[in-house]
């Protein structure tokens, strides 16, 4: 069972290990360096992600900053199993929604690119009307640095947008540009920081438990939790700093026992405030409203510069 494997986790938290890598395209020569390991060592465990049906691959994020937006957290707390897996398909619907988490139980977790106003959280809520709900600012994502978008760089993101994955040559047909210039936007656009690339998995094809862990540090130790929590996480897979002082930890596990042994452990740092550990089912990822925007962006502007 690979989940049980500390080498999948590893490699796993190198891939996409917290939303400071997410800009950054790591060849296997790199992950191998760092986790001292060879090439084919880290194209052969890819590989058995992929065929395990784990990792379905990668997609696109436009910096929410992009988009006249900013990162925000709902969760929903429903009456009963039934309610919550009836409000899904309805809350992916929302414009603003990019993943959403499902918790077992009754519990959803929804990522967002929201308005100033929080619109389009209140919006979510509005359609899970049968659900306790509150929204809060989410994870510090790296800011944008200064990029001017071009005509040609939202229509590469479109794209790119449900496969990172897409062989450049095939773009560059499409957006009538050399192979090289394609690739050349793409760096560029990664190191300004105006896309990000996550990843997209199948969590019901773990082969054990995905956990979530979600603390609260004490007034002025944020960065000191940070680094307790990590060090005691052995299968530590995500992680990333969130508003004012709460931190989420993404970590595999292969039973409950385990997953409530770290709980205890990390309650009981006298930095941290609270925590509380979910499971995470699976999660469902959004494209339809962020391809509108891009769509919509692609033609505003007439001519690249």
């Amino acid at each position: 069972m690979w989940a049980a494997d500390k080498s999948y986790s590893d490699l796993m938290k190198e891939l996409w290990g917290s939303p400071g890598l997410w800009s950054q395209k790591k060849t296997y020569v790199e992950i191998a360096r760092k986790l001292g390991v060879d090439e084919e060592t880290v194209r052969n465990r890819v590989k058995v992600l992929k065929e395990s049906g784990f990792l379905l691959g990668w997609r696109v994020l436009p910096n929410p900053a992009l988009l006249g937006r900013s990162s925000y957290f709902v969760f929903l707390e429903f009456r009963s199993d039934d309610e919550k897996e009836k409000a899904i398909p309805n809350i992916a619907e929302q414009a603003g929604v990019i993943v959403i988490a499902n918790i077992y139980g009754n519990s959803l977790l929804v990522t967002m690119a929201d308005d100033p106003k929080i619109n389009s959280a209140k919006k979510v809520s509005e359609v899970a009307n049968k659900a306790e709900s509150f929204a809060t600012p989410g994870m510090n994502l790296p800011g944008l640095l200064s990029f001017k978008m071009t005509k040609t760089d939202w229509q590469i993101i479109k794209l790119v947008l449900r496969n990172a994955e897409r062989k450049v040559t095939e773009i560059a047909k499409e957006v009538k540009l050399s192979t090289k210039s394609v690739n050349r936007r793409l760096n560029e656009m990664m190191n300004s920081r105006a896309i990000f690339i996550m990843p997209v998995v199948d969590l019901r094809k773990a082969g054990g438990i995905s956990y979530q862990l979600l603390v609260e540090a004490r007034d002025g130790n944020k960065s000191k939790v940070d680094e307790v929590v990590s060090s005691n996480i052995p299968n530590l897979v995500f992680r990333a700093s969130a508003a004012k002082n709460d931190l989420i930890f993404g970590f595999n596990g292969t039973n409950i026992a385990e997953g409530s042994e770290i709980l205890k452990l990390v309650k009981k740092v006298p930095e941290v405030k609270s925590a509380k550990l979910n499971i995470v089912e699976n999660v469902v990822h959004v494209y339809d409203w962020i391809e509108k925007e891009v769509e919509e962006r692609s033609n505003s502007i007439k001519l690249d510069p």
